[in-house]
């Protein structure tokens, strides 16, 4: 008996550390014992990630009415921001530019992982805080990324600043861990 109870333990932790609902100090000792490739640990982690992964994938997106932002900004007291995009100039012909301060990050259900908009779904800025996970997932689109700072690991291999992985549509990977924070850039096709 004292077995099964060991196990539901470490189901509740590693579904609390997924969800980034571990106090500090519990989270701290769980962080480790994936560290330390604990391999009941690191699955059930796994299976929170893909579990969450699909909830969040397959929640319709809802664009809310485009006023709303501005109104939030104002009743907050901050200064509206400008439109996102705009039309290129010159000679760049049509097209749209994204300006830095255009658009902020934004959370994701995932703990420490955040996302930038930069074309709709299609390109996006990910930035995964250190020691951070992101859940294994399968790409429903060609996946193009690059590296833009720090490094991140699946599958035992590490990509660093500079470096460029394609995932193609079908295909998929354990996990995503960044030991040191990163910053992604990616692009669906």
């Amino acid at each position: 008996m004292g077995d099964r109870r060991y196990i539901e333990e470490i189901e509740e932790l590693a579904a609390l550390f997924a969800l980034g609902a571990l106090p500090a100090d519990e989270a701290k000792k769980f962080g480790q014992r994936l560290e330390a490739e604990c391999p009941f640990c690191r699955a059930e982690v796994r299976g929170c990630g893909q579990a969450m992964a699909a909830l969040a994938m397959n929640v319709p997106q809802v664009a809310p009415p485009a006023e709303a932002r501005q109104r939030l900004l104002k009743a907050i007291g901050a200064k509206p921001e400008a439109a996102t995009t705009r039309e290129a100039p010159g000679t760049m012909g049509p097209g749209i530019i994204v300006r830095k301060d255009d658009t902020g990050f934004e959370a994701t259900p995932v703990p420490g992982v955040e996302y930038r908009s930069l074309m709709g779904r299609d390109t996006v800025l990910l930035r995964m805080a250190p020691k951070s996970y992101y859940p294994a997932h399968q790409h429903h689109a060609g996946e193009q990324c690059l590296v833009l700072e720090g490094s991140v690991s699946s599958d035992g291999v590490t990509a660093y600043a500079g470096d460029f992985t394609y995932m193609p549509k079908g295909s998929s990977h354990d996990p995503l861990y960044s030991e040191t924070g990163c910053l992604l850039l990616i692009a669906y096709t």
